[in-house]
């Protein structure tokens, strides 16, 4: 039985080391381009969907779930919460929320990757568009996600 238990603990110790140099190490940071169009109303628990492809270190397709909306939350601003559902080569959820200037039409929100592979969940999100109207008269977004993850404390590091 007392060698059950070294075996167990020289395993559990070998995971933990193996694991730690993950945290150690820097763990690149992936760039998502988008470029999303009004889709539909919904579906349950959201406003409406803007939906479109993503390509960069991500390919295949966005759906921009808008959970919150608050229009002149602050002169000129406007609240936005938002779940990016993302599926493709690497399939993830971004969930969002933040500020649209409405006179230039750019916003800026952040957030996390609330599901996804295990090397991503929890992976800071800072998303960055611009809104514009098609030639159709359709609302759309362009823009990039760009996600951080970093397992580790950085005392006064804000990047």
């Amino acid at each position: 039985m007392k060698n059950l238990h070294s075996v167990a603990f020289a395993g559990a110790l070998a995971l933990a080391l193996a694991s730690g140099g993950c945290l150690a190490g820097k763990v690149k940071s992936l760039e998502v381009d988008f470029d999303k169009c009004f889709a539909h109303a919904g579906p349950d628990g959201y406003l409406f969907t803007f939906a479109g492809p993503v390509s960069g270190d991500a390919t295949g397709n966005v759906e921009a779930r808008i959970s919150r909306r608050v229009l002149g939350i602050e002169p000129g601003e406007n609240l936005l919460h938002a779940d990016y559902v993302v599926t493709g080569d690497i399939e993830f959820t971004a969930r969002v929320g933040g500020r649209v200037n409405a006179a230039n039409l750019q916003a800026v929100l952040y957030g996390y990757v609330s599901s996804g592979p295990a090397w991503l969940e929890g992976a800071r999100v800072h998303d960055e568009f611009t809104n514009y109207t098609r030639g159709d008269g359709v609302a759309c977004s362009k823009g990039t996600l760009y996600i951080t993850p970093r397992w580790r404390q950085s005392q006064g590091d804000n990047d």
